[in-house]
């Protein structure tokens, strides 16, 4: 077994689907990711990695992981093959059994408000 993990921030907003199959919840993440180095121009290269959660872990992404927000996932790695288009490279993506908000924006901007709100507390006593 080939366990990966991937750390990056999300392009868009996570969408819920369900399995035609099942009926059961999945989304597909895409993250992305900047390189440790940089190339001869100075330039970080950028990879996008997509992650496939189910159940209720897809459920739990979407309730509260927004485009931008940091994740970290850990799972499987899955090669996939485009059957409709066989000319078409095969690509890759992580079939998730874990995955970690580093820095949930909507946390972070919950946070910011607040720390905001208290320093403007803090000066009206210490206007009065």
């Amino acid at each position: 077994m080939l366990k990966i993990v991937a750390t990056g921030n999300l392009t868009r907003d996570v969408e819920l689907k369900l399995n035609k199959n099942s009926g059961k919840p999945y989304a597909i993440l895409r993250i992305a990711s900047d390189r440790r180095y940089r190339n001869r121009e100075g330039i970080r290269r950028t990879d996008f990695i997509s992650i496939k959660v189910r159940g209720a872990l897809a459920m739990r992404c979407a309730a509260y992981a927004v485009k931008g927000c940091r994740v970290t996932a850990v799972g499987n790695f899955e090669t996939i093959t485009f059957s409709e288009d066989p000319k078409r490279q095969p690509g890759f993506l992580i079939q998730a059994t874990e995955v970690e908000f580093t820095m949930p924006k909507r946390a972070g901007e919950a946070v910011a408000a607040l720390s905001t709100d208290e320093d403007k507390s803090a000066a009206d006593r210490a206007a009065a």
